[in-house]
């Protein structure tokens, strides 16, 4: 029986949850059964060089030089003999200016979609791994006989843009998700369409966690002997990383001795430092940049803290659980479908008062924090099992969402 042929779109694989969750996916996937290609936006990115090789990657739709900074992208596409594409690339930087998560990624494709090129290919399925511009191109521009989209996150929270949406979810065969609290997001945006969502856990294998983790944990600091709280997030406005910042100036003032260790990057790194240089944080806050193996950071610290403004199902989060760590989350719509408040940690109103309150009770009580661990070492959170309901979403199998 010949092997079924499926296409994965993504816009990149820098370092975030999405692109994590779309490695870890393809490097258990079941190359005996499928022959799997991979278009991305640019090839590019920190979990890039994780793609298994039994994968085909294909050139990518914009050159490398198009995910440089403006001022980089413009003159660089020029040198190089892409004058259409710097003018994209223009636009979609004034694109990007003004508007709602969904009216900038809308005003984005609609640049984008004049200058990539269609897929030619036949493929059985097609899968936009990411919201925006994956699905867009996927509907537009590939050809398959069944097409899923992801949709990282709540939906109403992340502001899309469901007028523009609707018709491209309608000709989508199933729309995934990653959590109960998303999926109801989704049929409640798109009721005509909610037989089509399915919840598609990210994958995680506790095993394999625990023994990367083993690597020693390099801190700029390693003498520092104080506690040490850690996020895992994007530099953007989504994380809350903002809000975080006065509870943590808060804390100190009031004596408490921790450090703040923040991994990740992004676009709101020049705003954050200038509030942590407002705010006196020089040495309170700390900078690891972008990961390959974060988990020996996430053993070693003392509480695991996501502020964020709104979440799918963090895959940050869920590994952290997975390696025990007592969490702090803001009360971000999907926060119940990861933590027990009171139990494997504590949810917190989003402001700067209640991440102060929160982190301090954690930050000064350690039987609260042993409480929390041992809860959570009490549990596996593998789910290896996922795999097969996606494998039965891909075929069109209707046995793909339990009951």
């Amino acid at each position: 029986m010949p092997k079924k042929k499926i296409l994965f779109i993504n816009y990149s694989l820098h370092s975030g949850g999405i692109e994590k969750s779309l490695v870890t996916l393809l490097t258990l996937f079941d190359y005996n059964q499928y022959d799997v290609d991979l278009q991305l936006f640019a090839n590019d990115g920190l979990f890039l060089p994780r793609v298994p090789k039994q994968v085909h990657l294909l050139p990518p739709l914009f050159p490398k030089e198009y995910r440089l900074n403006i001022r980089q992208a413009l003159p660089a596409l020029l040198k190089n003999g892409h004058p259409l594409t710097a003018l994209c690339r223009a636009g979609v930087t004034c694109a990007g200016l003004h508007g709602t998560m969904g009216e900038r990624l809308v005003k984005m494709w609609r640049c984008e979609r004049c200058f990539v090129r269609k897929n030619p290919v036949q493929y059985d399925a097609a899968v936009a791994y990411m919201e925006g511009q994956p699905i867009y191109y996927c509907i537009d521009d590939v050809h398959a006989r069944r097409k899923i989209g992801f949709v990282h996150g709540d939906y109403t929270a992340m502001g899309l843009d469901r007028a523009f949406d609707t018709p491209y979810f309608a000709k989508l065969d199933a729309v995934c998700t990653v959590s109960e609290s998303c999926k109801t997001a989704l049929q409640t945006n798109f009721p005509q369409d909610a037989q089509k969502c399915h919840v598609q856990y990210n994958l995680l294998s506790s095993s394999l966690l625990r023994q990367m983790a083993e690597e020693p944990a390099a801190f700029p600091d390693s003498g520092y002997t104080g506690l040490r709280v850690l996020s895992i997030a994007r530099l953007s406005q989504q994380k809350g990383l903002d809000l975080a910042l006065p509870a943590v100036a808060a804390l100190r003032r009031k004596g408490l001795d921790f450090r703040w260790y923040i991994i990740g990057v992004g676009p709101e790194k020049e705003s954050l430092l200038a509030q942590i240089q407002k705010l006196g944080l020089q040495k309170d806050v700390v900078f690891l940049g972008e990961q390959a193996n974060p988990y020996p950071f996430v053993r070693a610290c003392d509480i695991y803290m996501q502020p964020s403004r709104f979440e799918g199902k963090s895959i940050a989060v869920d590994e952290a659980m997975a390696l025990s760590r007592p969490i702090l989350l803001t009360d971000f719509s999907t926060a119940k479908d990861q933590i027990a408040d009171g139990k494997t940690g504590l949810i917190v109103p989003m402001s700067p008062e209640g991440i102060s309150n929160g982190l301090e009770r954690l930050l000064t009580n350690a039987s609260l924090r042993q409480s929390f661990s041992a809860e959570l070492a009490a549990h596996d959170y593998s789910n290896m099992e996922e795999i097969r309901k996606f494998y039965a979403i891909l075929n069109g199998s209707r046995t793909a969402e339990p009951n």
